[in-house]
């Protein structure tokens, strides 16, 4: 079958316009079997051999029906890298190498054709071939005679006649190597060419017939004498003749191939010594005359270049590479700090072909470290280090071919592969960032970030987001205050990593954390100063996988630890009271379950614990963590029915509703946060004061606050803790089920506590706001008893809940003396209690506990989305009085009789609601502070004179009330006072009260 489509010919032009990548000798043809290159043997491809003699030799234009053979003694000899690297074939005069195939004029030759061969003989006078048809007798032939008695000479037709032969005698330098190419065709004849010079040509014409017996045959020994004696490193054959374009390029890739020089057209001068010895994988394309051209080559490298924008006559375009087997990888340019491809090509360009498409076959290249948001780039460049590229192109890459459009190329240019993988801090300066500077920001997620020493250390000024860090030893990372550096991978830490201010580090990967280094992250965080408050911490870093308060800091080095009740803020640097350090897991509310542990103790991350105070004179005291960032998983098994004291273990906020959502099937969804009073001055267990906030997925609420009612002052509470938990916080979570409780990556969140945004309960106010926008209704409200303590409940509205319980939104607390908290119909209290939505129907049990008798202050807090026009009440069910909470505070004198369900929460005055029957005839009082009257309930019928005292015991008013309940106190100044029965006849118990 004629596998091969000959080309129409006009004239004595052959046009050899290939659409495919032409992978032939210098980009010319097709070495896949589908062009007109049907014969090419190559050196460095397909070679066998037994010891050196060479069995077979592959035809590398792809048709294996011309693979040659030999397997007797006339095998010819491989001579190894003899010829510019290159191997050569030896044939002593004896040997040969053939086809198996019978030839045919379909299969093989017509009429035409083009040849190239790069051979040397040993003597001009031998009578030999270096390739023909086999047998001769009675038939044509094809065939090339270098040298026969001195002449060279080239048949293709009828054997021996002068129409078949172009013959030149008289050559000299025949014993050494030349390009010889031959071409033959009836209407332009035959011309013979030497290193590009035309050596002879006959206007001939011979009409070439095939025989059943013949077949190629390599080393012209037909007979087993006479056969060639020499060297030969390539040949190449096209069925038909090729343009003269073509020739220029396939002469001009066996020159810079084999180490040789042209007599014309050397237009490849990329292969000398001088321009860097790019010999290897010559391919062009150009155009010679009106209508010789060739717009398409890749030949036997892995480059193409094709659709030149502008040919013309005289224009060429060669590159050849620098490697001639490399093996692909990318390597760090250290000059620009690119992933540079380990081989290069440059350029030779005769006048202008305009720009062209370059491809590149990247199916050997290991592109594992191209990473997706990054492009893989065509890099050129006059210098060959690429150091300042004269164009950077990105390339589409579409399988296994990465290209680009319009590309220019100017003489001499160098050009290779290249994409950017990190971002690198050199010392001195950023390269490849796309933040200001070359620095970093957020758009570089796909990048590792690489710091080296240096003379200065690299500081981000703007929030950052990269695929890795790495710190070399000696070089210093600073995140300036207040930015957030994210990381998707590991951090890799042998220099220093600092996170200054309220700079935070997130890590976004799942699964193991891999970080490592001999290094450290230095994060700084602050706590009380106050010698008696504790707080609740969890490092933020490890060293080899645990922390050791041992190695707190703060500004002045380690910390020492003491024996005592007292630090000591004076010494250098400050000494901490190891006393007070404690961890927490066991039942609930045992006072006994708290376990000591020691400034040297292993503490796991996410492990939390207490401290106390350094005593040092400002309100905060300063304390530094170094070490490796925890990072990934960190779990716990944990038993039902105890409260364990963890924190947060990341150098970055926790976001609590995460951290609920992931662990609701083993805990009961309340995070608590101690809070001490900021005027405590006693360790007597009996003398702390302070409390709890309390954090659930519906709402949050603080801990409960002091406050002097005649002054105004004491220790307020801090806000209410956000969804977000602060560095280094330690808080308390009460197992429901045993199982295992987990920290993850997913939780982490960047929140900063200068903007409000989260809280670390360090006995410090702020007003708070929340950073994430929560469009639910959400109302507090304030009770305050007469020592000033003030308690926070909080009423929330979530369509994930129900009128009962729900765990993660509801927060189950204990009544206490002079409390106040919801009360379910299943009999729990809360402290914050979350409904479906806001009915006006609805009437919401309070139940409140009353120790010390005296003015109690109902109030709403603040709220949240809550609309003007609802009414929010405290219902009174024993006096049946709504109070209207949005108008004003509510004071009543309670005492511990007051029944536990005398109070709700209406949104609307009901008026059939009835009293509920009191059967307590107790004396008390309440004081409306908009009229400034005092109502008096229960008082005795016989009891009508009555006087006012303040607290240092002096009478200021006498009342009769026996036509009135009620008296106005508008005369008197805000304080504390007491009612009393001035004849003591009634024996009546003083009632304190408070006109504000």
């Amino acid at each position: 079958m004629d596998v091969f489509k000959l080309f129409t010919l006009v004239g004595v032009m052959t046009f050899f316009h290939l659409t495919y990548a032409q992978t032939g000798p210098g980009g010319v043809g097709s070495a896949d079997g589908t062009s007109n290159l049907i014969m090419w043997y190559r050196p460095d491809s397909g070679i066998s051999t037994t010891g050196n003699l060479i069995d077979n030799w592959t035809n590398a234009a792809g048709l294996s029906d011309f693979d040659l053979n030999e397997t007797d003694t006339q095998r010819p000899t491989l001579l190894s890298g003899s010829l510019n690297g290159f191997n050569e074939i030896y044939f002593n005069g004896s040997n040969r190498l053939r086809t198996d195939l019978t030839l045919s004029s379909s299969n093989f030759i017509s009429n035409q054709a083009s040849t190239f061969v790069v051979a040397k003989a040993d003597n001009t006078t031998q009578q030999s071939a270096v390739y023909t048809t086999d047998p001769l007798e009675n038939s044509t032939r094809f065939s090339a005679h270098i040298p026969w008695n001195g002449s060279v000479y080239y048949d293709i037709g009828t054997c021996c006649t002068s129409d078949a032969r172009i013959e030149v005698s008289g050559l000299s330098g025949l014993t050494n190597y030349s390009i010889w190419s031959y071409d033959a065709h009836p209407s332009s004849g035959k011309q013979l060419y030497r290193n590009e010079t035309l050596i002879g040509d006959e206007k001939n014409s011979s009409t070439y017939t095939s025989y059943a017996t013949q077949r190629f045959n390599l080393g012209g020994n037909t007979t087993g004498t006479n056969g060639f004696s020499g060297n030969m490193a390539e040949i190449i054959i096209f069925k038909e003749k090729i343009n003269e374009t073509q020739r220029i390029i396939i002469d001009n890739y066996l020159a810079a191939k084999y180490n040789l020089t042209l007599d014309n057209y050397d237009l490849y001068t990329q292969d000398t010594p001088a321009n860097g010895n790019f010999d290897f994988h010559v391919a062009g394309i150009g155009k010679y005359g009106n209508f010789d051209e060739h717009t398409d080559a890749q030949g036997t490298g892995i480059v193409r270049m094709n659709n030149p924008s502008k040919l013309s006559k005289g224009d060429y375009l060669f590159w050849g590479e620098e490697f001639e087997n490399p093996s692909y990888n990318f390597e760090t340019n250290t000059i620009n700090y690119t992933e540079q491809l380990n081989s290069r090509w440059r350029i030779s360009r005769s006048k202008n072909a305009g720009s062209v498409t370059v491809s590149f076959d990247i199916s050997s290249m290991n592109l594992s470290g191209l990473q997706s948001c990054s492009s893989l780039q065509l890099v050129i460049d006059n210098n060959g280090d690429f150091s300042s590229p004269e164009s950077v192109i990105d390339l589409t890459i579409s399988g296994n071919t990465a290209s680009a459009t319009l590309v220019d190329f100017k003489n001499n240019d160098y050009f290779t592969l290249r994409y950017i993988d990190q971002i690198v801090w050199d010392g001195t300066m950023f390269y490849n960032g796309s933040g200001p500077s070359s620095a970093p920001d957020d758009s570089d997620s796909c990048y590792k970030l690489l710091v080296k020493s240096g003379v200065n250390s690299a500081d981000i000024y703007f929030d950052t987001h990269v695929r890795e860090i790495e710190i070399e030893s000696g070089g210093i990372l600073n995140i300036m205050d207040g930015l957030l550096i994210q990381v998707e991978e590991k951090v890799t830490i042998n220099g220093l990593f600092n996170l200054l201010g309220e700079a935070q580090l997130i890590q976004n990967h799942r699964n193991t954390s891999s970080n490592s280094g001999s290094g450290y992250l230095k994060i700084q965080q602050q706590g009380t100063s106050n010698l008696y408050n504790y707080n609740y911490w969890s490092a933020p870093v490890n060293r080899n996988g645990f922390w050791k308060i041992a190695y707190l800091e703060d500004n002045n080095g380690v910390v020492s630890f003491i024996s005592g009740y007292n630090a000591n803020p004076t010494t250098t640097s400050i000494s901490l009271s190891k006393y007070w350090l404690y961890s927490f897991n066991g039942t609930a509310g045992n006072y006994y379950s708290w376990k000591k542990i020691y400034p040297n103790t292993n503490m796991i991350p996410g492990l939390g614990y207490t401290m106390k105070g350094s005593g040092a004179s400002t309100p905060e005291q300063e304390y530094i963590f170094r070490g490796l960032p925890n990072d990934g998983e960190y779990n716990f098994n944990v038993t039902a029915g105890n409260d364990i004291l963890i924190g947060n273990p990341y150098p970055s906020t926790l976001d609590a509703d995460q951290f609920i959502n992931d662990n609701l099937s083993v805990i009961d969804g309340i995070l608590l946060f101690w809070e001490s009073f900021s005027t405590n001055n006693s360790h007597v267990l009996a003398n702390y004061e302070g409390g709890y906030a309390t954090y659930t997925l519906m709402m949050s609420i603080p801990a409960i606050a002091s406050t002097d009612l005649i002054s105004g002052k004491g220790s307020t509470s801090k806000p209410e803790p956000t969804r977000y938990i602060d560095i280094g916080q330690g808080f308390f979570v009460n197992i429901d089920n045993s199982g295992v409780l987990n920290f993850n990556n997913a939780q982490r969140a960047f929140a900063r506590e200068s903007l409000d945004e989260t809280v670390f309960y360090k006995t410090t106010t702020k007003s708070k706001t929340t950073i994430a926008e929560d469009e639910r209704p959400k109302i507090w409200f304030s009770f305050t008893d007469p020592r000033g303590y003030t308690k926070v409940i909080g009423l929330g509205y979530d369509s994930n809940t129900t009128y009962g319980y729900d765990k993660g939104y509801d927060a189950i607390a204990t009544s206490s003396q002079n409390d106040l908290l919801w009360k379910l119909d299943d009999g729990k209290t809360l402290s914050i209690q979350a409904l479906p939505e806001i009915n006006i129907d609805d009437k919401l049990p309070l139940n409140i506990s009353i120790k010390n008798s005296g003015n109690y202050i109902f109030s709403i807090h603040k709220m949240e989305n809550v609309t003007d026009n609802l009414n929010i009440y405290l219902f009174d069910s024993y006096q049946n009085t709504f109070y209207n909470l949005r108008e004003n505070d509510v004071n009543l004198n309670l005492d511990s009789s007051t029944p536990a369900d005398r109070f709700s929460i209406a949104f609307k005055e009901d008026v059939t609601l009835e009293t509920k029957e009191n059967n307590s005839n107790k004396l008390y009082i309440s004081y409306n502070k908009n009229s400034e009257l005092l109502k008096v309930y229960n008082l005795p019928n016989d009891t009508s004179n009555l006087g006012i005292f303040n607290a240092l015991g002096q009478l200021v008013m006498k009342v009769n009330i026996s036509n009135s309940e009620s008296i106005s106190l508008s005369s008197l100044n805000d304080g504390v006072y007491f009612l009393k029965e001035l004849s003591n006849i009634q024996n009546m118990k003083a009632l304190k009260f408070i006109k504000y």
